[in-house]
């Protein structure tokens, strides 16, 4: 996530979202976003964040989220990490995604 102005508070709605670089899309297929969905359970809702609502499209994804703790810059760079990673393993590419 990029550096806030305004810092995170616990209790508080927030809208997150990640696009891909350069409005690439980052789901190539059906399954990707089943794998994804895995990561963001992995991720995000074992680091205490509530997603209340998501949306996932090709070339980004959005999470309405509830914070109750303070993870959720760290849980959204282990995230985007973790499936970069397999992304680029996957389909034989390198560098960023997102």
């Amino acid at each position: 996530m990029p550096r806030r102005k305004i810092s995170l508070e616990i209790g508080n709605f927030y809208h997150i979202y990640n696009r891909g670089n350069n409005h690439q899309i980052i789901f190539f297929e059906r399954e990707i976003y089943i794998y994804f969905l895995r990561l963001v359970k992995e991720h995000l809702i074992a680091n205490a964040i509530d997603i209340v609502a998501y949306c996932l499209m090709p070339n980004h994804c959005h999470f309405l989220v509830y914070l109750r703790d303070e993870t959720l810059p760290d849980a959204m760079k282990s995230l985007s990490l973790s499936y970069t990673k397999a992304i680029n393993k996957r389909f034989n590419r390198s560098g960023i995604l997102f």
